[in-house]
């Protein structure tokens, strides 16, 4: 069994190339977050709300985690990096041919998110087709809820609860990756520690899923579990 751990991190595209599209969406997706966030400062909720619209922001990284059969030895993190939205297109061509590639070896695989049936999978799919790239079958775009393989979503395992990545290590005792900072906070470390700071990032989150993952997979279904087990 491959365990593949991933996670992304996006950035907004710069404002003042925004369509009346673009403009009219983040004004939508503005006011959603000012209905929770009344006292929040206007920069601040357009900064989050773009970059939680795939029409509205790229990718800057998306890092991944490897591990055979044993989640608690898993390889160095990998990441693939676009500093900037003309980088993006030819780093999801990266990314989806390496997919291609493992997927061609015929190896059994479990992807392994936190929220990214709801996040991060969706946001993949909507920037990999606006390049006119088509995805891999690779079982990552699986998103039903209920269901821990081939995608093993950990934020879907504790539903109703309000629970975040950090939330989840504190209660398992591994280390937060929100040392390293805050999801909100990318293009702040883009801009100020470059591509680098935001691979730290990213990649703290992803170690920090795998490491809950396998902490969680004794209670997982068989189809997760790895051969021989």
């Amino acid at each position: 069994m491959h365990y593949l751990a991933l996670d992304i991190e996006t950035c907004p595209l710069p404002a003042d190339g925004y369509s009346a599209q673009q403009q009219a969406r983040l004004a939508r997706e503005v006011h959603f977050l000012r209905q929770r966030e009344p006292e929040a400062h206007e920069e601040a909720l357009a900064q989050r709300a773009a970059s939680l619209h795939p029409l509205l922001s790229w990718i800057v990284c998306i890092s991944v985690q490897r591990a055979v059969d044993d989640p608690f030895r898993p390889n160095p993190p990998h990441s693939y990096l676009a500093p900037t939205p003309d980088d993006e297109g030819a780093m999801l061509a990266r990314f989806w041919r390496d997919v291609q590639q493992f997927v061609d070896l015929g190896e059994k695989i479990l992807w392994i998110t936190f929220n990214g049936k709801r996040f991060d999978v969706p946001f993949l799919l909507a920037r990999t087709l606006h390049h006119g790239l088509l995805p891999v079958a690779c079982g990552l775009l699986d998103d039903y809820p209920y269901k821990q393989y081939p995608h093993c979503d950990l934020f879907n395992l504790f539903a109703g609860i309000n629970l975040g990545l950090a939330d989840l290590c504190a209660l398992l005792h591994i280390p937060s990756p929100k040392e390293h900072g805050d999801g909100s906070l990318v293009q702040h470390l883009l801009e100020t520690e470059g591509i680098e700071g935001v691979r730290r990032y990213c990649e703290a989150d992803v170690v920090a899923t795998m490491a809950c993952f396998a902490r969680l997979l004794p209670l997982l279904p068989r189809d997760c579990q790895p051969p021989n087990s």
